[in-house]
């Protein structure tokens, strides 16, 4: 079995990392298509997934970072600042079924690599600029508006080869838990995502924030002092603490009062190029409620905004000064029985129809203490599974 062909529309969900990973997902000839174009088609579009499941079907798709401004009432005034991008809100497919699919069958399904791959990413604001961002920053955590913000930036990524075969490419470079690629019929978005937004399976919602990243070492002892400095820094752990306290709060308001535990605190995980401490915060979802009503609720995920969420949504909107696109939404679906996956849609690709250029953000959670050129220098660390790598470029 292989991937649909263009421009047939298709999803794939992917876990591909080593040890343990879970079936792939396969949708495939879409019965309809919701896309909100504009902030207007956010709800409405969100209200036909909400009933998807009474009619027995299946939702896959992915909802931009930028429909939070259509879910959020204090945060409405600020569309026309934003505009919506080039790509839509929202995109998801409506489909009878899916397949599953054996892990390791997942490389024999996409195309031979052969010359396909991607140049490093090439940041479209430069140093001095994001220095001056980082300053605006922390000058509002100092007044006490927030107590931290995840700022970013796009880059551009120049393409090599169908987009099918640069996501056969890169994978086994980013190992993702929760990648896979959205081809619409015309653009795509190729995701490594190493990060879960929130799973509802059986009525318990788990989130899994992350928040803390450390560059992996070619000496193993290196390394594995890198991942132990990572658990244990203090800086890094109370930027992790403060994404589980939100998170606590933001399932707390879908959930049955006193079941939001925390059962895991600063876990590293390992991938080829970084490592990353993430939490997990689980609770039961109240009777009545439903995976769209998490998705309207807690949507975005608090590691990619800050603390508090939506004066920090604010002031990062303030200084990014553009749309984020796909670019920290969310990828995922909504089983016909109401169970439901999400990842945040970091280490994604945006791709154009026939573009040779593709698009992807970095960022880093900026607090009071942070170091501007380091924070810097991890958002480009991010980026290294791609072609050589920003990070890597500048090094040698």
């Amino acid at each position: 079995m292989h991937l649909p062909d263009p421009p047939d529309p298709f999803i794939l969900f992917d876990d591909a990392r080593a040890h343990n990973p879970a079936p792939a997902r396969l949708y495939r000839d879409p019965v309809e298509i919701i896309v909100a174009q504009d902030y207007a088609q956010v709800q409405p579009a969100l209200d036909r997934i909400g009933e998807a499941g009474e009619r027995g079907l299946h939702t896959a798709g992915y909802i931009g970072y930028d429909a939070a401004f259509a879910l959020e009432a204090r945060l409405a005034a600020l569309q026309p600042a934003r505009g919506a991008g080039d790509m839509p809100l929202l995109w998801f497919g409506l489909f009878d079924g899916y397949r599953n699919i054996d892990p390791q069958d997942v490389p024999a399904m996409l195309p031979p690599p052969g010359n396909a791959g991607t140049g490093p990413a090439l940041p479209l604001i430069d140093a001095d600029i994001y220095g001056a961002r980082f300053a605006a920053v922390q000058d509002a955590i100092r007044a006490g508006d927030v107590y931290q913000a995840n700022l970013t930036f796009p880059c551009d990524v120049p393409l090599h080869g169908d987009p099918r075969a640069v996501y056969a490419a890169l994978r086994p470079h980013a190992k993702a838990g929760y990648g896979g690629i959205v081809h619409m019929g015309a653009d795509w978005l190729l995701s490594f995502s190493p990060e879960l937004f929130f799973t509802l399976v059986r009525g318990q919602l788990t989130a899994r924030p992350m928040k803390g990243t450390a560059l992996r070492q070619i000496d193993s002892e290196a390394d594995a002092a890198a991942a132990a400095q990572l658990r244990d820094d203090p800086k890094q752990r109370a930027e992790n603490l403060m994404i589980v306290d939100l998170l606590r709060n933001d399932l707390s308001r879908v959930s049955r009062a006193g079941s939001v535990t925390v059962p895991e605190l600063f876990h590293v995980e390992s991938y080829p190029t970084v490592h990353q401490m993430t939490s997990t915060v689980r609770a039961r979802i109240l009777p009545g409620l439903s995976a769209v009503d998490v998705l309207r609720t807690i949507f975005p995920c608090g590691s990619i905004t800050g603390a508090p969420k939506v004066r920090a949504m604010e002031v990062i909107a303030a200084v990014e000064q553009s749309p984020r696109g796909a670019y920290t939404g969310a990828i995922g679906r909504i089983d016909a029985d109401g169970n439901a996956a999400f990842n945040v849609a970091i280490r994604t690709i945006s791709v154009k129809k026939g573009a040779s250029i593709g698009q992807i953000g970095l960022g880093s959670g900026v607090v009071v203490d942070s170091v501007c050129d380091a924070e810097w220098r991890e958002c480009l660390d991010k980026a290294r599974f791609l072609g050589s790598g920003t990070a890597e470029a500048e090094m040698a």
